[in-house]
């Protein structure tokens, strides 16, 4: 479940009105600052993910995004993200 009060104060910050309008405001920092969308142009493969999945769910940080991810959720950024 996403904690919308998470994302709305993400918002706040951006200087947006509500958290509905992070991701799009992300897309569009993304691409003026000519940083890659894809993480296989960065030479990110897929035998990579579970030492990558390992390494999110042990970092402490994860906590405070919006919505707890488990292992099948963070697999699954990283294929949309390929």
């Amino acid at each position: 479940m996403v904690d919308e009060r998470k994302l709305d104060r993400i918002a706040q910050a951006m200087g947006l009105s509500s958290g509905i309008e992070v991701g799009e405001a992300v897309r569009v920092m993304t691409a003026d600052l000519g940083l890659s969308r894809r993480l296989a142009d960065l030479g990110v493969t897929r035998d990579l993910f579970a030492r990558i999945v390992a390494g999110a769910l042990k970092d402490h940080s994860r906590k405070t995004n919006p919505r707890e991810a488990s292992s099948e959720d963070y697999e699954a950024m990283l294929e949309a993200s390929m």
